[in-house]
């Protein structure tokens, strides 16, 4: 054979083969059945906590402890005695020392109830502190917005009662802005402390100050307490967008530094020495923020500011809604968790800090509420109950879940029933008929329980946040983006690092306010995907023909949700634009619950319309035999684009990717799974779960033809060559 010939051979053989190989590296990361759930590699250092949102990475890193004091005096400890105090031996026995008590996200948890402290029995630990030593009081946001009986007086209530307590300064949360910026200003002129947030402008001036001095004894030189207040920046999209016009916020750990400077300048100058520095922070933990916004990335930042080196910095921190203890360097931080279910204790002395922790609500039990403080709550519930007593229902007969794990990972009967509820408005309330509705997860608060009635501060409890309900219309790659975002989220971990699956073996999501409860719309979805890749298909309502059409791209629909939504809150730019608007939400929701069918709302976790299901199970579910072939190739949507407009994909920049095989489905006839989950549970997902589908053209009988023809070209073309180089010796 001459060269020529063994040239063509193999050319023609790896023509041959080029599709083959083409795809066959697809396969090179799933053989070892390893699945990369999530990338904690950019998370900050080593986290133990217990989260109420989300569970926390534990890698390596700073001195912590979770859920109890750490302490740096042997005789510190809690009092077994007799004595009812939780403070520490120490705090009660040393004049010298300063015992500070901090909350945060309390969310209007004024009451005492089962695991939450209250207000009245907050203030007398507050007042046993004070009559034993010197006693700071702080609280690092959201205090005044969350229970319907706080929200009633827009905060108006809660403030009165820190007030009575005597507190001596706070920081901004992001739900501190959910009565809109005028209200915020009202509280702030009502308040007999100071609101102070370092990295929140206005027109390119402060909202308030950055930060206060608290002089403990003016006869004393260097005791006095830097204060400084800081807000998570993820304010801008977790608060109605109105609310927040012509409001930025700042890198923290840029301003908190920034702050520092210029006090220490001016220490300098008038020659004073500042050993204490206090920072209340609104900023928190959750995977979901960028680590460069956490209150442990704040800490380590400041154990590396040379200004601060020698001096006792805490950083008492909010947002996550986290329980955690942890030192970096000369920086302690602290946070609470939330809901008054612990309060912060942190004592010290002009040298460092002695102890840190929280005192639980089962160690404050034998605390004896304050009588001032129980007596105002007291009548601030009596106002309450007059306004929201009127009876909806006379007996619920299922609970509508609410539990913030749930609501904000997955459907759910809850969510279910308001999206319904705003659906039914929108067949007759608004101008055109609603062909879908979405209610952020975040924006459920409360669950409503099974044979009990339900009443108008139930609803409320349900949907504290005052929004109307709103429609606009958006096209169909709007909803098509829309869903990607709210399906964004990482993957869910457990304690140990293992992924959390669902009971259908799917990856649970991270907890997110912005997770989509839905009503007129299937989605289909795979966890394993890529953010940008996990929808598999979507049909929505169509009112003219009562029934569910799949999503046309360049088709225009109507959307109802809630005015929050509708602006583009929660990070959904899409969204925007005119929009009618109707009532509040929470008369809505009463108005459909008073006519409704609860029954069909039994199942906690339906699966019924956010369908969480594998690739594999969905083309088996909603292909038929005829079309199995076909899915043997690359499996390209016919009404779903397989990536998000520029837009979503400049939303999903945050989140981390998962290591999967990259494709999207749909089908014009689709069929519900039998899928009933109701609770998550831990699995391990089998390796071959990845292996359930074949590649393109990699195992079919047509491939296998042509890799056979190809080996047997080459082998034919060498074989050749060799017999020709063979004679020519001969010769």
């Amino acid at each position: 054979m001459k060269k020529k010939h063994l040239v063509i051979s193999v050319f023609v053989s790896l023509f041959l083969l080029l599709p083959v190989l083409q795809v066959q590296p697809v396969w090179a990361d799933f053989d070892t059945g390893a699945t990369e759930i999530a990338n904690t590699d950019s998370l900050p250092a080593a986290i133990s906590a217990e989260n109420t949102e989300s569970p926390a990475a534990e890698t390596k890193g700073p001195e912590v402890q979770a859920n109890q004091l750490i302490t740096d005096n042997p005789e510190a400890g809690s009092q077994s005695d007799g004595n009812d105090s939780p403070l520490p031996a120490a705090a009660q026995a040393d004049n010298s020392q300063v015992t500070i008590i901090h909350t945060n996200d309390v969310h209007g948890r004024m009451q005492e109830a089962d695991g939450v402290i209250g207000d009245a029995k907050l203030a007398a630990i507050v007042n046993q502190a004070r009559s034993q030593g010197k006693t700071l009081v702080f609280d690092s946001g959201d205090v005044f917005q969350g229970l319907p009986i706080s929200n009633s007086s827009q905060g108006e209530d809660m403030a009165d009662i820190l007030n009575a307590i005597g507190f001596d300064a706070m920081t901004l949360g992001n739900h501190e802005f959910d009565f809109g910026l005028d209200q915020l200003l009202n509280l702030s002129e009502k308040l007999t402390f100071p609101i102070i947030s370092s990295n929140v402008y206005i027109d390119g001036v402060r909202l308030f100050e950055a930060a206060t001095v608290i002089d403990m004894d003016d006869t004393v030189s260097g005791d006095e307490f830097v204060v400084i207040g800081v807000t998570t920046p993820e304010t801008a999209t977790k608060t109605h967008p109105n609310n927040v016009v012509g409001i930025t916020f700042t890198d923290p750990i840029t301003e908190v530094n920034q702050v520092i400077a210029q006090l220490e300048a001016n220490a300098r100058a008038e020659g004073k020495t500042y050993s204490h520095y206090v920072i209340l922070a609104h900023l928190g933990i959750d995977t979901t923020t960028p680590v460069h916004w956490q209150g442990t990335a704040l800490a380590q930042a400041l154990a590396d500011n040379e200004l601060l080196q020698g001096k006792t910095v805490l950083v008492l921190d909010g947002h996550s809604h986290t329980v955690l203890t942890a030192s970096y360097g000369n920086v302690t931080y602290n946070q609470t968790g939330s809901y008054l279910n612990n309060v912060g204790l942190v004592t010290l002395n002009a040298d460092r800090v002695l102890s840190a922790g929280v005192i639980s609500a089962a160690e404050a039990e034998s605390v004896s509420p304050d009588p001032d403080i129980a007596a105002l709550i007291s009548e601030i519930e009596a106002k309450y109950e007059a306004e929201t007593s009127a009876v909806i229902i006379s007996e619920s007969p299922v609970e509508l879940n609410g539990d913030r794990m749930n609501v904000r990972v997955r459907e759910t009967n809850l969510g279910n029933a308001v999206a319904d509820a705003l659906l039914d408005y929108g067949q007759t309330g608004f101008t055109h008929q609603s062909n879908l509705a979405v209610m952020n997860g975040g924006g459920l608060r409360e669950t409503i329980k099974a044979g009990e009635p339900v009443t108008k501060g139930d609803t409320i409890a349900v949907l504290p946040f005052g929004n109307i309900i709103s429609q606009i219309e958006v096209s169909g790659q709007d909803i098509y983006d829309m869903f990607v975002q709210s399906l964004g989220s990482i993957l869910q971990t457990s304690p140990d690092g293992s992924p959390v699956f669902d009971e259908n073996g799917q990856p649970l999501l991270e907890p997110s306010g912005g997770f989509l409860q839905a009503a007129g719309v299937t989605v289909y979805y795979d966890t394993n995907l890529e953010p940008a890749n996990r929808i598999l298909a979507i049909s929505v309502w169509d009112p003219l023909s009562n029934s569910y059409k799949p999503l046309d791209l360049m088709a225009r629909y109507y959307l109802a949700t809630n005015d929050f939504l509708a602006a583009g809150g929660d990070g959904y730019t899409m969204l925007g634009g005119a929009r009618e608007e109707g009532p509040s939400l929470d008369e809505v929701f009463a108005a459909y619950l008073a006519q409704a069918d609860l029954t069909q709302y039994t199942d906690i976790n339906p699966n019924s319309r956010l369908i969480s299901l594998s690739r594999a199970q969905y083309i088996a579910q909603n292909i038929s035999q005829d079309e199995a072939e076909e899915a043997e190739r690359p499996f390209y949507p016919r009404n779903v684009l397989a990536q998000p407009s520029a837009v979503a994909a400049e939303q999903l920049q945050g989140f981390a990717e998962a290591s999967v095989f990259l494709a999207s489905a749909d089908s014009s006839d689709l069929v519900a799974p039998e899928i009933r989950p109701s609770s998550p549970v831990k699995c391990t997902l089998p390796a071959a779960e990845y292996k359930d589908g074949l590649l393109p053209n990699s195992g079919d009988r047509r491939s296998t033809v042509i890799i056979v023809v190809g080996v047997l070209l080459i082998f034919s073309g060498l074989y050749g060559s060799r017999r020709d180089s063979y004679r020519k010796r001969q010769q």
